[in-house]
Protein backbone atom coordinates (compact mmCIF):
# COMPACT_ATOMS: atom_id res chain seq x y z
CA UNK A 1 0.00 0.00 0.00
CA UNK A 2 1.59 3.48 -0.86
CA UNK A 3 2.14 5.78 2.01
CA UNK A 4 0.68 8.83 -0.31
CA UNK A 5 -2.81 6.77 -0.45
CA UNK A 6 -5.42 9.48 0.71
CA UNK A 7 -8.27 6.98 1.48
CA UNK A 8 -6.26 5.44 4.64
CA UNK A 9 -8.26 7.58 7.59
CA UNK A 10 -5.77 9.66 9.16
CA UNK A 11 -5.62 9.58 12.94
CA UNK A 12 -4.30 12.67 14.88
CA UNK A 13 -3.43 12.13 18.57
CA UNK A 14 -4.38 15.09 20.60
CA UNK A 15 -1.43 16.08 22.81
CA UNK A 16 -3.67 16.76 25.86
CA UNK A 17 -4.74 13.24 26.00
CA UNK A 18 -0.65 12.37 25.60
CA UNK A 19 0.18 15.57 28.53
CA UNK A 20 -2.77 13.76 30.44
CA UNK A 21 -1.30 10.18 29.90
CA UNK A 22 2.73 11.06 30.93
CA UNK A 23 1.64 13.39 34.24
CA UNK A 24 -0.50 10.45 35.49
CA UNK A 25 2.09 8.01 34.39
CA UNK A 26 4.98 10.57 36.05
CA UNK A 27 2.59 10.97 39.35
CA UNK A 28 1.04 7.42 39.75
CA UNK A 29 -2.67 8.63 40.26
CA UNK A 30 -5.16 10.91 38.58
CA UNK A 31 -5.43 13.73 41.38
CA UNK A 32 -1.88 14.21 41.21
CA UNK A 33 -1.94 14.22 37.81
CA UNK A 34 -5.11 16.89 37.34
CA UNK A 35 -3.05 18.73 39.76
CA UNK A 36 0.04 19.31 37.80
CA UNK A 37 -2.37 20.22 34.54
CA UNK A 38 -4.81 22.19 36.52
CA UNK A 39 -7.40 19.82 36.02
CA UNK A 40 -10.08 17.94 38.23
CA UNK A 41 -9.66 13.74 38.58
CA UNK A 42 -12.57 12.83 36.52
CA UNK A 43 -11.03 15.23 33.57
CA UNK A 44 -7.58 13.58 33.18
CA UNK A 45 -10.13 10.62 33.99
CA UNK A 46 -11.84 11.20 30.63
CA UNK A 47 -8.70 12.23 28.48
CA UNK A 48 -7.35 8.32 29.51
CA UNK A 49 -10.02 6.82 28.45
CA UNK A 50 -10.08 8.77 25.09
CA UNK A 51 -6.58 7.77 24.47
CA UNK A 52 -7.17 4.46 24.85
CA UNK A 53 -10.28 4.62 23.11
CA UNK A 54 -8.51 6.29 20.20
CA UNK A 55 -5.61 3.37 20.08
CA UNK A 56 -7.79 0.89 21.52
CA UNK A 57 -5.27 -0.03 24.46
CA UNK A 58 -5.85 -0.28 27.84
CA UNK A 59 -2.63 1.54 29.14
CA UNK A 60 -2.98 1.36 32.76
CA UNK A 61 -3.68 -1.54 35.10
CA UNK A 62 -7.04 -0.24 37.43
CA UNK A 63 -7.22 -3.71 39.29
CA UNK A 64 -4.44 -2.56 42.04
CA UNK A 65 -5.15 0.37 44.62
CA UNK A 66 -1.84 2.30 42.88
CA UNK A 67 -2.08 2.77 38.91
CA UNK A 68 0.65 0.98 36.97
CA UNK A 69 1.48 0.90 33.29
CA UNK A 70 0.43 -2.11 31.23
CA UNK A 71 2.70 -3.20 28.58
CA UNK A 72 0.89 -1.07 25.92
CA UNK A 73 1.86 2.01 28.47
CA UNK A 74 5.19 1.30 28.93
CA UNK A 75 5.79 1.17 25.55
CA UNK A 76 3.68 4.74 24.88
CA UNK A 77 5.85 6.42 27.52
CA UNK A 78 8.30 7.84 26.06
CA UNK A 79 7.24 8.22 22.74
CA UNK A 80 3.98 10.69 24.57
CA UNK A 81 7.00 12.39 26.28
CA UNK A 82 9.05 12.82 22.78
CA UNK A 83 5.44 14.07 21.13
CA UNK A 84 5.05 16.69 23.67
CA UNK A 85 8.47 18.12 23.53
CA UNK A 86 8.23 18.51 20.11
CA UNK A 87 4.77 19.92 20.07
CA UNK A 88 6.45 22.31 23.16
CA UNK A 89 9.58 23.33 20.79
CA UNK A 90 7.32 24.09 18.04
CA UNK A 91 5.19 26.59 20.09
CA UNK A 92 8.34 28.09 22.14
CA UNK A 93 10.01 28.66 19.18
CA UNK A 94 7.06 30.46 17.05
CA UNK A 95 5.29 32.20 20.12
CA UNK A 96 8.49 33.04 22.72
CA UNK A 97 9.86 36.71 23.38
CA UNK A 98 13.13 37.65 21.94
CA UNK A 99 14.99 37.51 25.16
CA UNK A 100 18.51 36.26 25.32
CA UNK A 101 20.58 36.07 28.17
CA UNK A 102 21.63 33.87 31.29
CA UNK A 103 19.72 33.34 34.64
CA UNK A 104 21.74 31.87 37.28
CA UNK A 105 19.96 29.79 39.47
CA UNK A 106 21.10 28.14 42.83
CA UNK A 107 19.47 24.52 44.28
CA UNK A 108 21.11 22.21 47.24
CA UNK A 109 22.43 18.67 45.81
CA UNK A 110 19.98 16.90 47.86
CA UNK A 111 17.01 18.16 45.87
CA UNK A 112 18.34 18.53 42.12
CA UNK A 113 16.91 15.35 40.89
CA UNK A 114 13.46 15.29 42.23
CA UNK A 115 12.92 19.13 42.10
CA UNK A 116 14.86 20.23 39.05
CA UNK A 117 13.87 18.68 35.84
CA UNK A 118 10.50 19.41 35.40
CA UNK A 119 11.45 23.07 36.35
CA UNK A 120 13.75 23.19 33.63
CA UNK A 121 11.78 21.65 31.18
CA UNK A 122 8.57 24.06 31.77
CA UNK A 123 11.06 26.89 31.93
CA UNK A 124 13.47 25.96 28.23
CA UNK A 125 9.73 24.98 26.98
CA UNK A 126 8.63 29.18 27.62
CA UNK A 127 12.22 30.94 27.16
CA UNK A 128 14.10 28.57 24.86
CA UNK A 129 16.79 31.15 24.12
CA UNK A 130 18.33 31.71 27.74
CA UNK A 131 20.45 29.60 29.55
CA UNK A 132 20.02 28.54 32.86
CA UNK A 133 23.34 27.96 35.30
CA UNK A 134 23.27 25.85 38.08
CA UNK A 135 24.95 26.50 41.15
CA UNK A 136 24.75 23.09 43.49
CA UNK A 137 26.07 23.75 46.80
CA UNK A 138 25.05 23.82 50.57
CA UNK A 139 21.72 25.89 51.77
CA UNK A 140 24.53 28.14 53.60
CA UNK A 141 27.00 28.47 50.48
CA UNK A 142 23.88 29.40 48.18
CA UNK A 143 22.31 32.11 50.49
CA UNK A 144 25.98 33.88 50.69
CA UNK A 145 26.46 33.86 46.78
CA UNK A 146 22.94 35.47 46.20
CA UNK A 147 23.85 38.06 48.99
CA UNK A 148 27.05 38.48 46.93
CA UNK A 149 25.07 38.65 43.80
CA UNK A 150 26.53 35.64 42.03
CA UNK A 151 23.39 34.09 41.60
CA UNK A 152 20.16 35.70 40.85
CA UNK A 153 18.15 33.12 43.05
CA UNK A 154 18.06 29.99 44.94
CA UNK A 155 16.32 27.53 46.61
CA UNK A 156 16.99 26.21 49.93
CA UNK A 157 16.63 23.28 52.61
CA UNK A 158 15.78 25.05 55.81
CA UNK A 159 14.41 24.53 59.19
CA UNK A 160 12.95 27.53 58.96
CA UNK A 161 11.59 30.20 56.75
CA UNK A 162 13.73 33.50 57.43
CA UNK A 163 12.95 37.05 56.46
CA UNK A 164 13.08 37.87 52.69
CA UNK A 165 12.70 33.35 51.71
CA UNK A 166 9.03 32.47 50.41
CA UNK A 167 8.03 28.97 51.83
CA UNK A 168 7.37 26.65 49.18
CA UNK A 169 7.03 23.09 50.85
CA UNK A 170 7.58 22.00 54.19
CA UNK A 171 8.20 18.24 54.44
CA UNK A 172 9.52 15.51 56.47
CA UNK A 173 13.40 14.82 57.14
CA UNK A 174 13.55 11.18 57.49
CA UNK A 175 16.53 8.71 57.62
CA UNK A 176 17.22 6.63 55.32
CA UNK A 177 19.38 3.35 54.88
CA UNK A 178 20.44 0.03 52.78
CA UNK A 179 16.80 -2.24 52.57
CA UNK A 180 17.74 -5.67 54.84
CA UNK A 181 20.81 -3.46 56.24
CA UNK A 182 21.82 -3.46 59.88
CA UNK A 183 23.97 -0.83 60.20
CA UNK A 184 22.22 1.49 62.23
CA UNK A 185 22.52 -0.64 64.68
CA UNK A 186 26.04 0.30 65.20
CA UNK A 187 27.60 2.29 68.20
CA UNK A 188 29.23 4.80 67.15
CA UNK A 189 26.01 5.26 64.48
CA UNK A 190 28.00 5.93 60.92
CA UNK A 191 26.43 9.29 59.55
CA UNK A 192 26.94 9.66 56.06
CA UNK A 193 27.70 13.49 55.54
CA UNK A 194 30.38 15.08 55.40
CA UNK A 195 29.45 18.51 54.74
CA UNK A 196 30.05 20.73 58.17
CA UNK A 197 27.45 23.33 56.42
CA UNK A 198 25.07 20.69 55.61
CA UNK A 199 21.75 21.69 57.27
CA UNK A 200 20.54 18.31 57.39
CA UNK A 201 24.21 17.09 58.94
CA UNK A 202 23.41 20.16 61.66
CA UNK A 203 19.54 17.89 62.49
CA UNK A 204 20.70 14.74 62.41
CA UNK A 205 23.86 15.19 64.74
CA UNK A 206 21.20 17.54 66.76
CA UNK A 207 18.47 14.81 67.09
CA UNK A 208 21.78 12.11 68.25
CA UNK A 209 23.06 14.20 70.52
CA UNK A 210 19.92 14.95 71.92
CA UNK A 211 19.00 11.02 72.61
CA UNK A 212 22.39 10.99 73.78
CA UNK A 213 23.60 8.35 70.69
CA UNK A 214 27.07 8.33 69.88
CA UNK A 215 27.72 8.86 66.19
CA UNK A 216 30.63 9.34 63.55
CA UNK A 217 31.16 10.60 60.43
CA UNK A 218 31.65 9.01 57.13
CA UNK A 219 33.01 11.33 53.98
CA UNK A 220 33.94 11.68 51.72
CA UNK A 221 31.32 14.72 50.98
CA UNK A 222 29.60 14.28 47.55
CA UNK A 223 25.75 13.13 47.25
CA UNK A 224 26.56 11.07 44.88
CA UNK A 225 29.60 9.47 46.93
CA UNK A 226 27.02 9.43 50.29
CA UNK A 227 24.26 7.43 48.30
CA UNK A 228 26.46 4.89 47.52
CA UNK A 229 28.01 4.13 50.65
CA UNK A 230 24.18 4.03 52.49
CA UNK A 231 23.11 1.24 49.64
CA UNK A 232 26.43 -0.13 50.45
CA UNK A 233 25.30 -0.13 54.10
CA UNK A 234 28.00 1.94 55.47
CA UNK A 235 26.33 4.57 56.91
CA UNK A 236 22.69 6.17 57.53
CA UNK A 237 21.70 9.92 56.48
CA UNK A 238 18.47 11.84 56.10
CA UNK A 239 16.63 13.42 52.79
CA UNK A 240 13.46 15.18 52.46
CA UNK A 241 10.96 12.27 52.18
CA UNK A 242 10.07 13.27 48.58
CA UNK A 243 13.86 13.59 47.62
CA UNK A 244 14.44 9.22 49.09
CA UNK A 245 15.49 7.02 46.24
CA UNK A 246 13.28 3.98 45.51
CA UNK A 247 16.48 1.94 46.12
CA UNK A 248 16.99 2.56 49.89
CA UNK A 249 15.07 2.46 52.86
CA UNK A 250 13.25 4.60 55.18
CA UNK A 251 14.03 4.01 58.46
CA UNK A 252 11.15 5.20 60.94
CA UNK A 253 10.44 4.52 64.68
CA UNK A 254 11.22 0.96 65.08
CA UNK A 255 15.21 1.66 64.01
CA UNK A 256 15.32 3.56 67.75
CA UNK A 257 16.73 6.68 65.49
CA UNK A 258 15.53 10.26 66.57
CA UNK A 259 12.62 11.75 65.41
CA UNK A 260 13.64 14.58 62.78
CA UNK A 261 12.71 18.59 62.43
CA UNK A 262 10.69 19.31 59.44
CA UNK A 263 12.23 21.23 57.05
CA UNK A 264 11.14 24.06 54.93
CA UNK A 265 11.64 23.89 50.85
CA UNK A 266 12.52 27.80 50.54
CA UNK A 267 12.65 30.41 47.59
CA UNK A 268 14.83 33.37 47.21
CA UNK A 269 14.75 35.86 44.89
CA UNK A 270 17.57 39.16 44.17
CA UNK A 271 15.64 42.02 45.18
CA UNK A 272 17.91 44.05 43.26
CA UNK A 273 18.52 44.00 39.53
CA UNK A 274 16.24 41.37 38.57
CA UNK A 275 14.40 41.31 35.25
CA UNK A 276 11.45 39.52 33.71
CA UNK A 277 13.31 35.92 32.65
CA UNK A 278 14.56 35.77 37.00
CA UNK A 279 10.59 36.34 37.65
CA UNK A 280 9.44 33.54 35.16
CA UNK A 281 11.98 31.25 36.29
CA UNK A 282 10.77 32.26 40.09
CA UNK A 283 7.04 31.42 38.90
CA UNK A 284 7.95 28.23 37.41
CA UNK A 285 9.73 27.21 40.42
CA UNK A 286 6.40 28.31 43.06
CA UNK A 287 3.84 26.10 40.03
CA UNK A 288 5.86 23.18 39.55
CA UNK A 289 6.85 22.58 43.37
CA UNK A 290 3.22 23.30 44.33
CA UNK A 291 1.66 21.18 41.62
CA UNK A 292 4.19 18.06 41.83
CA UNK A 293 4.75 17.67 45.85
CA UNK A 294 2.01 19.81 47.78
CA UNK A 295 0.31 16.56 48.33
CA UNK A 296 2.06 14.00 47.23
CA UNK A 297 -0.22 10.97 46.05
CA UNK A 298 0.22 7.05 46.59
CA UNK A 299 -2.90 5.89 45.09
CA UNK A 300 -4.77 5.95 42.28
CA UNK A 301 -7.11 9.04 41.26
Amino acid sequence: MKTNDLSVPLRNIDVALARAFVATAETGGMTAAGRLLNLTQGAVSQQIKRLEDLLQKELFDREHRQLTLTAEGERLLLHARRLIALNDEIWGLMSAPGFEGTVRLGVPGDIIRPFLPPILRAFKNAWPKVKIELNCESSVALKKALSAGDIDLTLTTESDTPQGAERLLTEDLVWLGCPGGRIWHEDPLPVGNANPSCTFRAAMLHGLEKQGRDWRIVGPSGHEVMLAKIEADLAVTALLQSSVPPHLEILGPDSGLPALTPFHVNLYVRTSQTNEVVQELAQQIRDQVTRRFAAPERKAG
